[in-house]
């Protein structure tokens, strides 16, 4: 073969594997980063299942303290949670743990400070499903005028009534924020709209176009149709350069039976956490 034709000829593998890479390689980081970034969810959700069980456990031994819980909770998801710009976030040492949780306690429980970019949205959301607020009010007049309507005995089994509602059951949302480039831009477009992917075909997600827009604004679209905490999201989502914020909500329930009675205490009671009051 003469080496014109062999320089032909490496020529065009050359191209060919060039070709090849450009199509591969980006393929091969986003699997690379979702995992990563999958792993690190999977990981706040554990945390956030913790989380749920450790403010539960608060709450039926002080009397259902809102506030405790919350605390409690906050101490649980410290692992996961976003990097404060003036604070080193490592908690990998008793005494770190405590600054950490310290710092975050007084910007989330300080009524004049806020985290950086936790505006639309609470970092996580503790909430009393049972009692409900509704009957907490009752039950504490009609059960707790023996005690000046301040308490309910978690010993009273007399009334059927009293004892489901010393069934303590809290939900916590821990609004969770992808962390690894691209790959949440991604994930958080896959989950915002996870009901809708049926409609979107090809392999060039984000070239995907639906009605002229994107995929991800498609996506992003039907979710803040939803409204309440999904319009919040996509609002972060679509701030303009390093404001946005790509958060996902992660959900977590438990119930305890009362270790202590339950206070009728308005600034750090359960009926400042209740639902359905």
């Amino acid at each position: 073969m003469h080496s014109k034709d062999r320089r032909g000829t490496a020529g065009r593998q050359s191209g060919q594997a060039a070709v090849e890479t450009a199509i591969v390689v980006p393929m091969m980081v986003f699997m690379v980063l979702g995992i990563i970034q999958l792993g690190m969810v999977h990981n706040a959700r554990l945390m956030t299942e913790y989380g749920a069980y450790r403010a539960v456990r608060a709450g039926i031994v002080n009397h259902g303290d809102c506030t405790l819980m919350e605390k409690a909770a906050l101490a649980a998801l410290l692992p996961t949670l976003p990097p404060l710009p003036d604070l080193d976030g490592r908690v990998d040492t008793l005494k770190r743990a405590i600054k950490v949780h310290g710092r975050f306690s007084q910007k989330l429980f300080d009524a004049n400070q806020r985290l950086p970019f936790y505006q639309e949205l609470p970092l996580f959301r503790v909430e009393v499903l049972n009692p409900s607020g509704a009957e907490l009010g009752e039950l504490f007049s009609t059960y707790g005028s023996r005690m000046q309507g301040r308490e309910i005995d978690y010993d009273d089994v007399r009334d059927e009534r009293v004892i489901e509602a010393n069934l303590l059951s809290i939900r916590l949302t821990y609004f969770y924020e992808l962390r690894i480039p691209f790959a949440n831009m991604q994930l958080h477009a896959f989950y915002l709209g996870r009901e809708y992917l049926d409609q979107l075909k090809g392999m060039q997600f984000e070239l995907q176009r639906v009605g002229g827009r994107n995929a991800i604004q498609y996506l992003q679209d039907r979710a803040q149709g939803k409204g309440g905490d999904f319009a919040r999201i996509v609002s972060l989502a679509r701030k303009p350069g390093s404001q946005r914020h790509y958060v996902m909500p992660l959900v977590a329930t438990w119930t305890m039976r009362m270790q202590s009675n339950l206070f009728n205490n308005d600034q750090h009671g359960p009926g400042r956490c209740a639902i359905g009051g």
